[in-house]
């Protein structure tokens, strides 16, 4: 089975400088230099995204990876999760190189750091609620649409901005912290069942019961794609993205111009959405594993694979050929979402049997399987450091657990209905 981890050279250079070096090998500023760094080594400035003060500056190797720069930071800043992005506010793949990344000598990078663990969750309710899991308390709370009528919910990676869908048909994007809706995206003629955000907050993805995808541009609020099959326009049908209604949207976690879906009609399709060319038709053609509804997807951290479900069953694709790389019965009964880890190789899973498990994709394994929910599991994420996972259920219960020894530390009480979305989120 494919290694999910991409792994790089750590730094062990040796030059004048008044610093410490981490357990990984990587040198970290901690004062004034007395002499230039080794040959061959950047210097990369990391300041605090809320503040701008100099956290730190690291020297690393340009074939060293991003998230030895979050070890860096960890150093001065002990705080439970920090995600790295560029001044233009770009976030940065952990599982990348330095100089993949598109960072040069003398860069400087913004830290988002979460000084508390912080959940956010939608539900069928219409509240969208931003829980602190060690107090257990709602710090935030949101009435996004009438009970009933919400359908699907994301957050920005940086909690600054919410996406909802509902029975009304236009997607919203809103400030999640004041509440005010920045942008209204009119063209759905149906529902929206389904939205994600961009890594850097600057598209919105969404999908309908009118057979459509759509991505739209925040600033200005106006749709840059109306994803079209050409295959389905051939059979005498409206322009449309599937058969049958979407099920699932997401944008690639690093690429806005990647967006997978999913449909009713048991297929995903992977898209370009500069070009509007749809990339691959993935499909099960024959027992056991389909034709079934797609019910979800998930892309890998490095953008090059991605997880889809149907059934009980999950399946993980090449990006780049389209072509299908492991298939296996994930759980007893229909898989309702999935999720990936930020910097390593697992992949959770939520499932109508109640159960959450946690999958480790270079072995193929479940490593921990999470039971507490008395109704199905229908939404999933992991922590950035995946020490934790959060689950939410039809039950209207969000709960967090300990991914290493699969215990429920906190069961977070804030919605009535069924959760529609539960993820981590900075303060």
């Amino acid at each position: 089975f494919v290694s999910k981890a991409r792994s790089g050279p750590v730094s062990h250079s040796l030059f004048v400088a008044a610093g410490m070096y981490t357990s990984t090998g990587m040198y970290m500023s901690t004062g004034r230099q007395r002499g230039a760094p080794a040959d061959g080594t950047w210097a990369i400035t990391v300041r605090n995204a809320l503040s701008g003060t100099v956290l730190t500056t690291c020297h690393v190797l340009p074939s060293d990876l991003v998230v030895h720069l979050k070890q860096c930071v960890k150093i001065v800043k002990d705080v439970p999760e920090i995600t790295l992005m560029t001044e233009d506010s770009k976030f940065l793949n952990p599982v990348d190189t330095i100089q993949n990344s598109g960072l040069a000598d003398g860069d400087i990078v913004l830290a988002v750091m979460m000084a508390h663990r912080l959940v956010a969750t939608a539900s069928s309710d219409g509240l969208v609620n931003t829980c602190d899991t060690e107090s257990n308390t709602v710090e935030r709370q949101l009435q996004v649409a009438p009970p009933q009528s919400l359908l699907s919910a994301c957050c920005s990676g940086d909690g600054h901005w919410l996406v909802t869908g509902s029975s009304v048909g236009t997607p919203k994007f809103w400030d999640a912290k004041s509440g005010e809706v920045k942008r209204v995206f009119e063209g759905h003629a149906g529902s929206v069942c389904c939205v994600d955000v961009s890594s850097d907050s600057k598209f919105v993805a969404s999908g309908s019961y009118d057979f459509l995808g759509k991505v739209w541009e925040v600033e200005s609020g106006n749709c840059v794609r109306t994803l079209v099959d050409p295959k389905l326009e051939g059979e005498g049908l409206e322009p449309r993205t599937h058969l049958l209604h979407l099920l699932s949207i997401r944008f690639s976690p690093y690429d806005s111009s990647v967006v997978a879906t999913t449909s009713a009609d048991c297929t995903a399709k992977v898209w370009n959405v500069q070009s509007g060319e749809c990339l691959h038709r993935l499909c099960h053609a024959e027992d056991p594993y389909g034709p079934l509804p797609v019910s979800t997807v998930c892309f890998a951290a490095n953008g090059q694979e991605l997880v889809t479900a149907s059934d009980s069953f999950c399946t993980l694709w090449s990006v780049r050929t389209g072509l299908e790389m492991r298939t296996w019965e994930a759980h007893t009964s229909t898989v309702t979402c999935v999720a990936h880890s930020v910097e390593e190789a697992l992949l959770l899973t939520g499932s109508k049997d109640g159960t959450a498990k946690i999958w480790d994709l270079q072995s193929g394994l479940c490593r921990r399987t999470l039971q507490g929910h008395e109704r199905p599991v229908t939404a999933v994420a992991l922590s950035p450091d995946s020490k934790f996972a959060v689950t939410g259920g039809g039950d209207g219960l969000a709960k967090v657990w300990n991914t290493h020894t699969g215990t429920c530390e906190q069961t977070l009480e804030g919605n009535r209905l069924g959760i529609l979305m539960a993820m981590f989120v900075p303060c």
